[in-house]
C-alpha cells in the first residue's frame, strides 16, 4: 500500500441552497466536500421545507416518514463518501474532493479515452522516429487515414471523435463497407486504410486504453492484382532501342539498372562509390540499406548494371557528389516514364515498382534463382512479401516441363497405337 506523503485534511456537511423554483419555501439539500481546503458541492437530490431544516445537526428535523427517508439517503451518502475516501486511500492514490464525488456518483475517474488520443499518442511517436524506423510516407498515411476516419463518423455519428471503448466489430466492418461502396477506394487499399485502424486500436490495448480488441473476427479479404513487368524479350528491346531525347536516355537507364538490381528509385538514386564492395565471388557487389525499412540489402552486380554504373562515371552532375548515377527528382522520372511507354508503343505502364517485379520474375526466378535468394536482394524480412513480386513465367513452366514431356512422349505413342 502507498500512502500519502502528508495527511490531508477532509470535511463533509450537508446544508440547504434557496431554491430558484417556484416553491419558494422548499430548499434543495446539497452536499459540501472539502479536501486539503478544496471543495466540490452538488445536490442531494433531495428537498424540505426551510424550517424543517436543523442546521446544527445537518438533518431533517422531525420523525415522520419523509424526515426519516430524507436523513437515511444522507447518511448513504456520509457513508459512501468516507468508503470512497477509503478506497482511494487502499489503493494508494491521492485523494481529492472532485475524485471522491466522481467515485461516489460512478464517475471514471479518468476521462475516457478517445480514438484521437490514441491516433495522436501513435503518430507523434512515428513523427520523432522519422529517419530512424519511420519515414515522412508512413506518418502522412495515418494522417490520411485519420482526415477520412473523420468523414466516416460525422457521416455515422455526426461529430469527429469517438470513444475507444466504443469502437466495436460493427464499428469495424462499417468502416470497411464505407471505404469500398461510398467513399470509392478499391479493395486493397481499403485493407490498408482498416489495417492503421488496427494498429492504433493494439496499441491502445497494449498501454490500457481498452480492454476488447474489436478486430478479433474481422478478416480482410485482399483482391489478387496483376503485377506488370517486362519479359525477356521487351528488357532487351527497351535496352537497345534508340531514344531521341537525353532525359529519356537516362531514365531508361535508371529503370534498367532497378531490373537488374531490384533496387527501388528511392535507394538507386542515394548510391555512392562506398556502397560498392568487393563480394566472396571477386566480384562486385552493392551493399546497402533501403530507404523503405532500413533493411540490409547485398546484390552481385550483374555485367549489365556494371556497364551502366561504368557509363556515367564521368557525368558532370555527379562528378563532385560522388553518386553512382545521376539524380532525378521522383516525380520527373515518372513523367519520363510514361513518354519512354508511348515511344515503344507499349500499353504497359512503366513504374520502378514494374522494374523490380521484373528483377524478380524475369531475371532472377526465369532463371532458376531460388525464390529465398530472390526476396533477400530486394530486401525482404519474410518470404511472403516476395512471393508478390515473383511470378513463375510461361518461359520457366516450359523450362520445368521439358523433363516430363519427355518422360510421357512414348506413353502417347502407345495410347495412339492402342485407339487405333
Amino acid at each position: 500500500m502507498v500512502l500519502p506523503a502528508k495527511t490531508q485534511t477532509f470535511n463533509l456537511r450537508f446544508y440547504p441552497k434557496r431554491s430558484t423554483s417556484r416553491k419558494k419555501d422548499t430548499d434543495h439539500i446539497f452536499i459540501r466536500m472539502t479536501v486539503d481546503g478544496k471543495r466540490e458541492d452538488w445536490s442531494t437530490g433531495r428537498r424540505c421545507k426551510r424550517e424543517e431544516w436543523d442546521s446544527k445537526a445537518a438533518k431533517v428535523k422531525g420523525s415522520n416518514a419523509e424526515a426519516r427517508q430524507i436523513n437515511s439517503w444522507l447518511d448513504t451518502l456520509r457513508t459512501r463518501a468516507y468508503a470512497c475516501k477509503q478506497q482511494l486511500y487502499a489503493e494508494g492514490k491521492p485523494f481529492t474532493a472532485l475524485l471522491i464525488r466522481k467515485l461516489m456518483q460512478g464517475e471514471d475517474l479518468d476521462p475516457p479515452k478517445m480514438l484521437s488520443d490514441a491516433w495522436n499518442y501513435h503518430t507523434n511517436q512515428i513523427a520523432g522516429l522519422i529517419g530512424k524506423d519511420y519515414r515522412p510516407a508512413t506518418l502522412q498515411k495515418y494522417r490520411s487515414v485519420l482526415r477520412v476516419l473523420k468523414r466516416f463518423l460525422m457521416l455515422r455519428c455526426k461529430t469527429e471523435d469517438i470513444r475507444l471503448d466504443e469502437i466495436d466489430y460493427r464499428f469495424v466492418r462499417d468502416f470497411d463497407y464505407y471505404l469500398k461502396a461510398e467513399y470509392g477506394v478499391k479493395i486493397n487499399t481499403a485493407v490498408q486504410m482498416v489495417k492503421k485502424l488496427r494498429t492504433i486500436m493494439k496499441v491502445a490495448m497494449e498501454i490500457g486504453w481498452i480492454n476488447r480488441d474489436p478486430f478479433v473476427a474481422y478478416r480482410a479479404k485482399k483482391e489478387e492484382v496483376f503485377r506488370e513487368y517486362l519479359t525477356s524479350e521487351e528488357l532487351h528491346a527497351l535496352a537497345t532501342k534508340n531514344l531521341s531525347r537525353k532525359r529519356w536516355n537516362i531514365v531508361r537507364d535508371l529503370f534498367l539498372f532497378s531490373c537488374y538490381t531490384g533496387l527501388s528509385y528511392a535507394d538507386i538514386i542515394k548510391l555512392k562509390k562506398p556502397d560498392l564492395v568487393k563480394g566472396e565471388d571477386g566480384g562486385l557487389w552493392l551493399q546497402t540499406h533501403r530507404v523503405k525499412n532500413n533493411n540490409r540489402v547485398r546484390v552481385p552486380l550483374l555485367s549489365p548494371a556494371l556497364k551502366l554504373i561504368d557509363h556515367y562515371k564521368d557525368y558532370p552532375r555527379i562528378l563532385d557528389e560522388d553518386f553512382l548515377l545521376p539524380k532525378i527528382s521522383n516525380q520527373k522520372a515518372n513523367a519520363y516514364l510514361k513518354e519512354i511507354t508511348k515511344a515503344m508503343s507499349w500499353t504497359k505502364r512503366l513504374t520502378f515498382h514494374c522494374a523490380r517485379h521484373t528483377f524478380a520474375t524475369t531475371v532472377t526466378l526465369t532463371n532458376g534463382v531460388p525464390i529465398e535468394t530472390v526476396g533477400q536482394m530486394l530486401g525482404h524480412r519474410n518470404i511472403r512479401s516476395t512471393q508478390i513480386y515473383a511470378r513463375v513465367t510461361d518461359t520457366k513452366v516450359s523450362r520445368d516441363m521439358k523433363p516430363l514431356k519427355k518422360r510421357y512422349k512414348g506413353q502417347e505413342l502407345y495410347l495412339a497405337e492402342k485407339f487405333e
